[in-house]
């Protein structure tokens, strides 16, 4: 905590706020985290697949009991493993896993949320697949977001 707080106080001095990504630990831990850190700084980059990934939570809850802290968001999706926190889920194209991107972008609207929807995939050793599921990445949000959020 002391360390996180010496970043938040050195990035105040330069006008910066500091986003700690979710995923490793459930939103309450987070939260405790943040109240105990006691930076008006620090926030939150919200992962949802990250929270499936890694078997920490649901991620439409999480989002709703973090929502107050997420400045920014990553687009990314993910389905669960057969044993959540223990086995690995699995990274899937953004749409076809289990985060629910229409409840997801509903919910980022109900806490207030109108940043970047900023699309993270990583398949470094695919780069062709890579780019074309960005590319239907945006496709779907393009829709969603003129849906839910216009």
């Amino acid at each position: 905590m002391e360390v996180t707080r010496e970043l938040c106080d050195h990035a105040r001095g330069n006008g910066q706020n500091l986003h700690l990504e979710t995923g490793q630990e459930t939103a309450d831990s987070l939260l405790q985290f943040i109240t105990d850190v006691d930076r008006d700084n620090l926030f939150v980059n919200f992962d949802p697949a990250n929270m499936i990934l890694y078997g920490t939570g649901e991620p439409i809850d999480a989002l709703k009991k973090i929502g107050a802290y997420v400045r920014s968001i990553h687009c990314k999706d993910a389905n669960w493993s057969e044993e959540p926190g223990k086995q690995w889920g699995e990274e899937t194209p953004l749409g076809q896993g289990q985060v629910n991107m229409e409840l997801y972008l509903s919910t980022l609207k109900s806490i207030g949320y109108r940043g970047p929807l900023t699309i993270e995939r990583e398949i470094p050793q695919e780069p062709d697949r890579q780019k074309n599921e960005i590319g239907q990445a945006v496709s779907l949000l393009s829709k969603l977001r003129s849906e839910l959020l216009a």
